[in-house]
């Protein structure tokens, strides 16, 4: 059963077509582990009548340490010699939570969407599974133990009352029996309970897809298939403390083999067409899948001849089970690395590439480090030892990463920067102008010297906080109100155009948001999977209006477009830029945004979309957004707005400037000018001041 929850997961982050549900997988892996590590608790309290919580721990920390602080280590060594040009921003903050097992909630806290992202993808970003099932295996012995010791007390009384009137030893018997059957009754009723609790917790705080991650990651909303697990192990334990000697059931062997086929069937039919944002899965389709899951058990366990569990018996499984853990662990940092830019094929030949790579590091994971270290076949002092230089190794390489990935701070002393053009003076003599932030926009300038820790914090964090203040001094009075908007390129540039702002008589407000286009409904598909947009875009341009208002704009600057490249579904059917009804409904939505954004007059300059190489697919097919076709359709989009309101609309083709040759390029005039193939450097943001600043200084007047 691990062999084919890891086999569906590895499928899934492949872009394998049809294992749309591989992540799944995950769903089964919980099941199996609430329900391995329940029963080997409660084989150590039917021996003992105690659990011994320190060696419990112990037993997981050999098992499961080992492997992770290398995979971590290696990871960091690897963004540490990658340098900025392949940089994962908030990487140091997802290695420390992967190591304390805090990652799915701090990627709750982050806002990072397991179907969705706005920037580049974390190689941790998997080990949110392992870090739910650890404070699992944290805090579930401490319960079970608890309750089994105070349900033994409280029926103590009762046993002994009961073996006082038995007669005869028939009669001892069943009063022994019923005796060893209520604490596990009563910790079967606590399961059970905390189950149910947690399949409504997670119907409640879906509301509807709002809260899909939130869901999805909690380790509260995902007990209940830990929970579930473990029930079932209760079950079979009392199953077993009622019948002495179990004799042979055939007619119920029978129909748990029957059941159990059609679980796998179900199992296998979920893993192939399940999407992970269908609405009916949270809570109800996960516990029927759980259900399905359970009977696979009782089969494999109680009825080890059905064909069910035959079929999970053959040798290939149960070998990709052993290693399962490395597999999980190793495949995902595999395959971002092993790209088809990288390795020059995709499709079939880039996924075999990368499960074979897989596979020979986890191998080798299994029987170098994990299998030594768990059987003690290394001494106790060496594995003690060497425990904190492996922690801090990790950390330290982390920190590595961290330190070679930032972006340059400020622009590079060799760097040749265009001068503004002659300052435009107005009537009055210099002015100073307070400057603040609002919680939607900011209008301060970040310090030069964290412009580029603020950037990644908020692409790593995929949210924006802005909250800071201070005062300028414009020799251009009084100076020019703009407020630029758009996604996440809107950011990256507008961040350093605030420290620069009065070369060009110009007071700027930088309110983007990010993961937003000019589509505001429906799903667009990130990386192979259908996802909402980032909160707030729904209603983007009202709120942006409603900023220029408060910052009393002329003019707006918008970067907007590059995710209405994806491919997006609307009404259950699937468009593209290039389909006329799609193409329509995109024209109509930039001509809304124009009225609500240009009402009372207000300037509206568009920078074109410019080229861009993001990640590729899954599967090592091009991202539809690196799409030349759709790069030139959405611009030319912009240029009819342009032309339908002459007087307020304007267009600023920023490509000429960092896309020379029609062509996406990292670096321009020798200097980094995108990160990440989407994103802009601060260099490259001031490379564009005169482009952008000046014009829109020009047009103002």
């Amino acid at each position: 059963m691990r062999g084919i929850a890891v086999a569906a997961v590895l499928l899934y982050h492949g872009g394998v077509a049809w294992a749309d549900g591989g992540f799944l997988g995950v769903e089964v892996f919980f099941v199996l582990s609430g329900f391995l590590i329940t029963s080997l608790l409660l084989a150590e309290w039917q021996r003992s009548s105690r659990i011994s919580l320190g060696a419990f721990w112990a037993r997981r920390a050999r098992r499961l340490l080992p492997a992770l602080f290398c995979l971590v280590a290696v990871i960091g060594l690897y963004y540490a010699a990658a340098g900025s040009a392949q940089a994962i921003p908030g990487l140091k903050g997802d290695g420390i939570s992967a190591l304390t097992y805090y990652s799915n909630w701090h990627q709750i806290a982050a806002g990072t969407s397991y179907f969705a992202a706005t920037g580049p993808v974390s190689p941790l970003e998997h080990t949110w599974s392992l870090a739910i099932e650890e404070q699992f295996y944290l805090v579930w012995p401490i319960v079970l133990g608890g309750v089994l010791w105070l349900a033994t007390r409280a029926t103590a009384g009762r046993a002994t009352r009961d073996a006082a009137r038995a007669t005869d030893t028939a009669s001892q018997t069943d009063a022994a029996t019923r005796a060893s059957r209520r604490p596990l009754l009563i910790l079967f009723g606590v399961t059970v309970t905390g189950a149910i609790a947690s399949a409504v917790e997670t119907a409640i705080l879906f509301g509807g897809g709002r809260n899909l991650d939130r869901v999805y990651y909690g380790t509260d909303t995902r007990a209940a298939s830990l929970l579930i697990g473990a029930a079932l192990a209760i079950g079979l334990a009392l199953r077993r403390a009622g019948r002495e000697h179990p004799a042979v059931d055939r007619p119920r062997s029978r129909i748990v083999g029957a059941g159990a086929l059609i679980a796998l069937v179900i199992v296998l039919a979920a893993t192939a067409t399940v999407h992970g944002s269908a609405h009916w899965l949270y809570p109800y389709g996960l516990l029927a899948l759980d259900a399905a899951v359970a009977l696979l058990i009782v089969a494999a366990v109680a009825f080890p001849v059905s064909l069910a569990a035959r079929l999970l018996a053959l040798g290939p499984l149960r070998a990709l089970g052993k290693i399962s853990y490395g597999l999980y662990l190793w495949h995902f940092p595999l395959f971002l690395w092993l790209s088809a830019g990288a390795v020059g094929m995709s499709g079939t030949p880039l996924l075999l590439v990368r499960l074979a790579a897989t596979l020979a590091v986890s191998t080798a994971s299994y029987f170098l480090i994990e299998q030594p270290i768990r059987q003690r076949r290394r001494p106790t002092w060496l594995v003690r030892a060497l425990t904190p230089l492996a922690a801090g190794g990790a950390v330290a390489a982390l920190l590595l990463a961290s330190a070679a990935d930032q972006l340059p701070v400020g622009i590079p002393a060799a760097a040749t920067l265009p001068q503004p053009p002659p300052q435009l003076r107005g009537d009055d003599p210099s002015c100073t102008v307070t400057l603040k932030d609002a919680p939607d926009y900011g209008e301060a300038p970040v310090p030069v010297s964290k412009e580029t820790a603020f950037v990644y914090a908020a692409l790593g964090a995929h949210k924006l906080t802005w909250s800071g203040s201070g005062q300028k001094t414009f020799q251009t009075c009084p100076p020019k109100r703009v407020l630029v908007v758009g996604d996440s390129l809107a950011f990256t540039l507008g961040v350093p155009w605030l420290e620069d702002e009065e070369r060009y008589g110009i007071q700027l407000a930088d309110g983007a948001l990010l993961g937003c286009a000019f589509t505001t409904e429906g799903e667009l598909d990130v990386d192979g999977t259908w996802e909402g947009q980032s909160e707030g875009c729904s209603t983007a341009p009202e709120r942006w209006a409603a900023e220029a208002r408060a910052t009393r704009a002329q003019a707006v600057v918008v970067e907007l477009g590059y995710r209405d490249q994806f491919d997006w579904k609307i009404n259950g059917k699937v468009v593209h830029l290039g389909e006329p009804a799609f193409d329509a409904y995109v024209r109509s939505q930039i001509a809304r945004f124009v009225k609500i954004l240009g009402a009372g007059g207000t300037k509206i300059v568009f920078l074109s979309v410019p080229y861009t190489s993001p990640p590729d697919l899954p599967n090592g097919s091009p991202a539809p957004a690196a799409s030349p076709d759709r790069h030139s359709l959405i611009n030319s989009m912009l240029e009819e707005a342009a032309r339908s309101h002459p007087k307020t609309v304007s267009v600023l083709d920023i490509d000429q400037t960092v896309s020379p040759g029609d062509h996406y390029d990292a670096n321009i005039n020798g200097q980094l000018c995108r990160f990440d193939g989407v994103h802009f450097s601060a260099y490259c943001s001031e490379l564009l001041e005169p482009r952008v600043l000046g014009e829109v200084r020009k047009i103002l007047g």
